[in-house]
């Protein structure tokens, strides 16, 4: 109800403003002067009117509630007032975790390679021919590390050096197997003197 008041009362000063307006120019028959003070002031009273009729329309709109017909048609707004643009926003890219490095053994068989854990066992057929890529130790460099195919020597001169010679698994030397059968063969993975891990070798 209050804004409906306040509308009522804009529009009384604005009809005052108009109304004055009017007998200014009925004045202007008896003296030109008079006339035009009371325009003026007609004007003036005039300017307030419509000022108060679009504050009340802001107050309204402040109120949450829809600004009034004058301010819809006039398209009039406080500078705050104005809608701006949302940003978009930000989209947060979730990287996949980062799977911690782990130690294994690259074992080549006729091009194919196997990745062994500490423990796991690689099934060859006898007489195929494997090569030792390399081995991987997590926060240790590779030339800190040796690997050892226990039962075979690449190098006299390099003691438990195997990687990157091709080994004949029908070649190696027997005593050095793990089990009766004299097919299980053990490959050491050594820090110095200390063994890190220990892959096996099964001739089937």
């Amino acid at each position: 109800m209050e804004f409906e008041l306040g509308y009522l009362m804009a529009l009384v000063v604005v009809g005052l403003g108009i109304l004055g307006v009017i007998l200014s120019l009925a004045i202007n028959e008896i003296s030109r002067i008079k006339s035009v003070v009371s325009i003026i002031f007609s004007i003036i009273i005039l300017i307030l009117g419509g000022y108060y009729y679009y504050v009340v329309g802001l107050y309204q709109s402040e109120r949450g509630q829809a600004k009034g017909p004058l301010n819809r048609i006039i398209r009039v707004y406080k500078p705050e007032s104005i809608t701006r643009p949302t940003p978009p926003e930000k989209k947060v890219v979730v990287l996949p975790e980062s799977k911690p490095e782990e130690l294994n053994v690259i074992i080549d068989v006729e091009g194919k390679k196997n990745f062994l854990k500490d423990r796991e066992h690689l099934k060859v057929k006898r007489g195929k021919k494997i090569k030792i890529i390399n081995a991987i130790v997590p926060g240790v460099g590779k030339n800190l590390i040796r690997v050892n195919f226990v039962g075979f020597v690449g190098n006299p001169k390099i003691k438990g050096e195997d990687r990157g010679y091709e080994i004949d698994t029908s070649s190696l030397m027997k005593r050095y197997a793990l089990d009766k059968k004299r097919s299980c063969y053990k490959i050491e993975v050594l820090k110095g003197k200390e063994v890190i891990a220990n892959v096996f070798v099964d001739l089937v």
